[in-house]
């Protein structure tokens, strides 16, 4: 295993650069470019922060937040060419990296800000599931009122 998390991070997400941008890639959407496996695999490479802060103790939000990225990462990295831009932009390992170094200087804090990012999602979730609903209802109402 990696004895830098935060320099694995950045094989993943940022060793790279693209010539003449500061668009900056890993390994990770490289993996991505295997059809069918690719991010599901890299997902699982991704599981190495989540079970590092798991070693070190981190509570149950802040592993909440670290699957999350690896989430979005593989959901989203999964759509065909979106997902490959997504991957360049969501750098989910970075992000993990910095929360476990967070989590190793200030414990509480990362907590509580792990708390408040949860609750963020979770009303996001809410708000667009309503959100559908909502429109599917009126979609619904209109071909009623179509038919009578």
């Amino acid at each position: 295993m990696p004895k830098n998390p935060t320099e694995f991070a950045k094989l993943l997400d940022s060793k790279f650069t693209i010539p003449g941008t500061n668009i900056r890639f890993g390994i990770d959407p490289i993996i991505g470019l295997i059809p069918g496996a690719g991010d599901v695999f890299a997902g699982v490479i991704s599981l190495y922060f989540l079970i590092q802060a798991a070693m070190l103790g981190g509570k149950a939000s802040v592993l909440g937040r670290m699957f999350l990225n690896i989430l979005m990462d593989v959901l989203i990295g999964s759509i065909p060419v979106l997902g490959d831009f997504f991957d360049i932009y969501w750098k989910a390992n970075l992000r993990n990296a910095r929360i476990l170094d967070e989590l190793q200087e200030h414990p509480e804090q990362t907590t509580s800000e792990s708390r408040l990012w949860i609750w963020f999602v979770v009303i996001q979730f809410v708000v667009i599931l309503l959100g559908i609903i909502l429109f599917f209802g009126w979609v619904v109402a209109e071909l009623v009122g179509l038919l009578f």
